[in-house]
């Protein structure tokens, strides 16, 4: 992202070209720490093109129910894995997929408390969910 980029995307929004986001995550994790997420990126061209985006990716089940569709599934054989409760666990529960929250990612304990309803699965990590 560069101030010339985003001042080609406000433009081109602004003169008509539809705007697609994947995903309003603000961060994501890594080794480092948090680090900023695709809804920065959106947020930034929003604010400047004064256009909300069209979003494609989670917490819509757009994405899901499209794989859903291509891989000939049942939801309910479906198991939607996120480390955040407000896109991933979300846009599973949205399908109407079973959910799984790792706690090696963003979402607390203490936010899971508050979350209604209730992921099926909340795992400390990836490798206490595989030996679920």
């Amino acid at each position: 992202m560069s101030y010339e980029k985003l001042r080609r995307a406000a433009f081109h929004i602004r003169a008509g070209t539809p705007f697609y986001g994947t995903n309003p995550d603000s961060t994501f994790p890594t080794p480092m720490g948090l680090v900023p997420g695709a809804g920065s990126i959106i947020a930034a061209i929003e604010t400047a093109s004064g256009v909300k985006p069209i979003m494609i990716g989670k917490p819509s089940p757009y994405m899901f129910e499209l794989s859903v569709e291509r891989m000939n599934l049942d939801k309910k054989e479906i198991l939607i894995v996120g480390d955040r409760l407000e896109t991933d666990i979300a846009g599973g529960q949205a399908l109407g997929a079973r959910t799984a929250l790792v706690l090696s990612g963003v979402s607390t304990r203490q936010q899971v408390s508050e979350w209604n309803p209730q992921p099926d699965v909340i795992a400390n990590d990836l490798t206490e969910l595989i030996s679920y």
